[in-house]
């Protein structure tokens, strides 16, 4: 509520600039000028009680229509569609759009802002139409730009994932790169589409997605797969090893992968080089683990309990504890074993609880790897979480 509160009041201060804008801006100044209306001293005085609806109702009467006003105008209705009032921010549009003294540039400028309430209920149709015909109509570049942009996240919401992407690819250079993330993630989404398919066609849209972001994780983890279900084991390992120079907080999602191709390939002492390698410059719980568990394997529990506890001191963690606790637990120390069976026991249930992936964006936590995020609907947002409890 109190954030809701914060943007309405500089919309609604909006709204009053706009009226001063609108009676005094073209005018020159003299005692002779016509002073503001009791519409516009009523909404002063509502908006200071804190009857914000009322003030807003205030404001409207007291606006004139005509360029300056334009944006406070806009402002209002921007402010009706985020309280939920699609109707009234409809209505708000149409009433200025049925004006027949619209300059070109405002016509366009209310046109996209009435898409997006089209938009909000659910009224795609009407949005594209606008926004086609917004495009079609050859206003200045900026505008154009911003009816493909939108239309672009219009078909996103509809997961019209080709159109999507087709729009975004006319946006010229300069202003592709503001959404090269969106571009990628679509051609990952067309790429699920026939993952399993046999055919060159979902290999072909990871690497546009590379192409047009190359830092785009997810292309390189599904080309990895997709060369590991054809037992392509050397080119799954490449795309995975490209992970670390993407993002190098993303290095633990590659590993189980990296460890069933180099066991296919019987050269499991190339995996415990790249290990290493990772453990000195992006050390991580997973990496840790790992390591530890061939250590296990290969040498025993005591190599592994020596490899784990100064790895935990440079880079502690609860999934390491975790692990070192079984360790201990397997070496069959009577006396200490009752304790440590409790301990483990509170690490496991804290590792399963707790998230393992983080949107930068709005901080919405979840154990799955969301590439949109489920909560601000950001794409390529969300990330592995760090630090004691994460990698």
């Amino acid at each position: 509520m109190l954030e809701f509160a914060l943007l309405l009041v500089p919309m609604v201060a909006a709204v009053a600039a706009g009226w001063l804008l609108g009676r005094f801006q073209r005018r020159p100044a003299s005692p002779s000028h016509i002073p503001p209306g009791r519409d516009y001293y009523r909404g002063l005085h509502q908006l200071i009680h804190d009857k914000t609806d009322e003030a807003i109702e205030s404001f409207i009467r007291a606006l004139e229509i005509n360029s300056d006003t334009i944006p406070a105008y806009l402002a209002l209705a921007d402010l009706f569609r985020r309280k939920g009032e699609y109707e009234r921010a409809i209505e708000l549009h149409q009433t200025l759009l049925a004006r027949s003294d619209l300059i070109e540039e405002d016509f366009i400028r209310i046109q996209l802002s009435l898409a997006k309430d089209y938009q909000a209920v659910g009224l795609f149709d009407r949005a594209e139409g606008l926004l086609q015909s917004v495009i079609t109509e050859h206003p200045r570049d900026e505008q154009r730009h911003t009816a493909r942009r939108q239309l672009a996240k219009l078909y996103e919401i509809q997961q019209e994932w080709e159109l999507a992407l087709k729009t975004a690819l006319k946006l010229p250079d300069s202003k592709r790169a503001d959404v090269a993330h969106e571009m990628a993630q679509y051609a990952c989404q067309l790429a699920e589409t026939v993952f399993d398919l046999p055919g060159p066609e979902a290999e072909n849209w990871l690497k546009q997605a590379l192409k047009l972001d190359p830092t785009c994780v997810r292309a390189n983890l599904m080309l990895a797969e997709h060369r590991m279900q054809r037992h392509a084991w050397r080119g799954a390992i490449k795309h995975l090893k490209e992970v670390a120079d993407q993002d190098p907080r993303m290095i633990p999602e590659t590993l189980s992968k990296l460890s069933d191709c180099y066991r296919e390939l019987g050269n499991l002492e190339a995996y415990s080089t790249y290990l290493d390698q990772c453990l000195a410059k992006h050390p991580s719980a997973t990496a840790v683990v790992e390591r530890a568990q061939q250590l296990a394997g290969k040498e025993g529990v005591a190599a592994a309990i020596h490899f784990m506890i100064p790895a935990l001191k440079k880079h502690p963690s609860v999934a390491g504890f975790h692990y070192l606790l079984e360790l201990q637990l397997q070496q069959g120390e009577t006396e200490s074993t009752r304790s440590l069976e409790v301990l483990r026991e509170l690490t496991q249930q804290l590792t399963h609880t707790k998230p393992d992936y983080r949107c930068q964006q709005c901080g919405y936590e979840s154990k799955t790897l969301y590439w949109q995020c489920p909560s601000c609907k950001s794409w390529n947002t969300t990330g592995v979480i760090q630090g004691l409890e994460g990698e």
